[in-house]
């Protein structure tokens, strides 16, 4: 056991520490937080959200900015010296100011539009001044008592809105601005404290004496406690507590025992008379806790409403079953379930789970060469699955699939998660009564390559091929086209889509010349969607008759048009500009052809797969033994579906 001498010793360093860091607890202390979110609302387009856009806009007619920070990482009790809001300022259409306003109501960056825009509070900041010259410039503006008042709870914080005053138009970086990468910043100045330490006390329970408010302190053990007595935590304070002497009195003989006393070497025995539950019995009901091995025939027959035979696994973590079974016949199955039942709807196999990652039944193949993880026949549904936690064939109750069908083969295998096939039906069909959730849903988690494929079709005699990657391209080897009404309905007819060698977008609009010119900007949003800093096109024609027109000063805000022969008509025009998408500028006439050589291969495989699967289900109809019973399977109310096969 340590001495006390030494268990002080110990304490004298963490003290030491405290002291030295407290010294310079007095050290000023500064904070830069940036946006939780940010966006605007627009009122000439009151249901658009604008959280994503790379631009806080705001404007005196129609637009009003938001930001919020999130302050929970100042301590709580800070004392806040100043603060202070830092805006970078992108465009300056028309110079002027704006206000600062509280947020009375919360708000979320990607929900926020005009038609549910938070209610505004007070004026933090009043008559902002911004100028032409302030363009690509930081503006600082001083918030220290706003953020006082959110620290303190007289305010909510739910952050901040730029309102313009008058005409004033303006743009900020937002915290989605990569190009520039300017987004709003809080920056928080605290006020330190003087770094002196008045006094040190010992508290009541501390199990320590000593201390004072000057000259050298000292702190002990306490020195309260008598003699064999102990410090010990009562859990919550630090008492003393007197020591056992160690003596045993006696030794009685507790249940399923015999012997035992008081004095000298004493004997314990099992008390083989004993008809309790310490030894297993015929006609009782015994608890068997190891490990037991029966090495013949076992055959368990009752009545219970939970089941006859009822295994449970303890273990709560792991991939370890409630039930493992192994056979080594060619022909037989490892489990098998068989209800005789002729009415009701009784289970030859019934699976639940409760995991979000489970599955009620789940079926698995490790043969290389063939075979089923789950294989279902029926003359009208083989496999059916629930995910809405109901008593159903094949259910999983609370998971987030019906039926489940994965593959670990690898690439070029042939293999499918889930394979449907059919002669002269739907090989697969799906339907839901979702207002909000889409019928089918696809993904691919690939990570490296843009040109991963999600979906592709494909029509075996007439070699048509279509698909859509990961990028949202699509791409097909026939035509694009619309069906559109004609004759008031009574016909359908296609409308084929314009195709080029590059990936254009187009907008178009009118204006007029005034003394021979006029400039045109771009659409903001527009000129987000495409790359105007490389080449781009502008077609004109005249609404009347003038000299002609030509464009100059072809910028990526905007152009000018001017009327030839330096004419001076105020003539109106229309206008169409071509500019390259935004990340597709050096694409052109992309190659496709090794793309298309893959997918045949393996549609090819799909179809070797295809031909084994309907020669083995052929090899293992004739295989079955009859069944013993005939089990109605549930289905789908007004249901026909063929038998599922999944494979792994």
């Amino acid at each position: 056991m340590k001495t006390i001498k030494q268990f002080v010793g110990k304490l004298q360093l963490p003290l030491a520490l405290v002291l030295f860091l407290s010294l310079f607890a007095g050290t000023p202390a500064y904070a830069q937080i940036t946006p939780l979110g940010d966006s605007y609302t627009d009122t000439a387009d009151p249901t658009t959200n604008n959280g994503a856009k790379t631009l806080l806009d705001v404007d005196g007619a129609t637009q009003i900015g938001y930001i919020q920070f999130n302050l929970a990482s100042i301590p709580a009790g800070a004392s806040v010296s100043q603060a202070t809001l830092k805006l970078y300022v992108n465009s300056v259409t028309t110079a002027g100011s704006f206000n600062v306003d509280y947020v009375n109501s919360t708000w979320a960056e990607n929900t926020i539009d005009a038609s549910d825009a938070p209610a505004l509070g007070s004026t933090i900041a009043s008559g902002v001044s911004i100028t032409t010259a302030d363009k690509n410039q930081y503006i600082l503006i001083n918030v220290t008592e706003a953020v006082r008042a959110w620290l303190d709870g007289s305010e909510t914080n739910n952050g901040i809105a730029l309102v313009a005053n008058s005409t004033f138009t303006a743009t900020f970086d937002s915290k989605e601005n990569t190009t520039t990468s300017h987004p709003a910043e809080l920056d928080i100045a605290f006020a330190g404290g003087n770094g002196t330490i008045t006094g040190v006390t010992t508290a009541s329970g501390s199990g320590l004496t000593g201390g004072g408010a000057s000259g050298t302190l000292n702190l002990s053990l306490t020195n309260a406690c008598s003699p064999s007595q102990i410090l010990q935590w009562n859990g919550s304070a630090w008492t003393c507590a007197s020591a056992g002497t160690g003596t045993i009195t006696g030794i009685a003989a507790g249940t399923d025992l015999t012997g035992g006393g008081s004095s000298g070497i004493v004997t314990l025995n099992l008390n083989t008379a004993a008809l309790n539950s310490a030894y297993a019995q015929l006609g009782a009901a015994n608890t068997f806790t190891g490990q037991q091995t029966i090495n013949n025939t076992t055959i368990i027959s009752g009545a219970n409403g939970s089941g006859v035979l009822q295994v449970t696994n303890t273990l709560t973590s792991g991939s370890a079953p409630g039930i493992s079974a192994t056979t080594k016949s060619t022909n037989a199955s490892a489990l098998r379930g068989n209800a005789v039942a002729t009415t009701g709807t009784s289970n030859g196999v019934f699976g639940n789970t409760a995991s979000p990652g489970g599955a009620g039944v789940l079926g698995s193949n490790s043969n290389s060469s063939f075979g089923y993880g789950v294989q279902g026949t029926s003359a009208n549904v083989g496999v059916h699955g629930t995910s809405d936690g109901q008593s159903a064939l094949g259910s999983e109750a609370g998971s987030i699939a019906g039926v489940w069908g994965d593959t670990g083969a690898p690439y070029q295998s042939g293999y499918a998660g889930v394979l449907g096939t059919a002669d002269e039906n739907y090989a697969g069909y799906f339907t839901n009564n979702s207002s909000g959730l889409d019928t089918v849903f696809m993904e691919n988690d690939e990570e490296s390559s843009r040109g991963a494929v999600v979906l592709e079709t494909a029509g075996g005699t007439f070699d048509g091929t279509c698909f859509i990657n990961v990028s949202g391209d699509i791409s097909c080897s026939g035509t694009i086209s619309g069906i559109v009404s004609a004759e008031g309905g009574a016909r359908k007819v296609t409308l084929y889509s314009t195709q080029s060698t590059e990936n254009w977008f187009e907008d178009a609009g009118s204006s007029q010349l005034a003394s021979g010119s006029v400039h045109i900007a771009l659409d903001s949003t527009f000129a987000q969607t495409v790359n105007t800093g490389v080449e781009y096109h502008v077609f004109l024609t005249p609404k009347g008759d003038c000299e002609g027109l030509y464009v100059t000063n072809e910028t990526p805000q905007g152009f000018d048009v001017h009327e030839l022969r330096g004419g001076h008509s105020a003539i109106a025009f229309d206008y169409r500009i071509m500019a390259k998408r935004a990340g597709y500028e050096n694409v052109r006439l992309a190659d496709l052809t090794e793309h298309y050589q893959k997918l045949k291969q393996q549609q090819q495989l799909h179809h070797e797969r295809i031909q084994q699967h309907r020669a083995a289900r052929a090899v293992s109809a004739l295989a079955v033994p009859p069944a013993t019973s005939a089990i109605a399977p549930i289905a789908p109310e007004g249901s026909a579906a063929g038998a599922i096969s999944l494979h792994r």
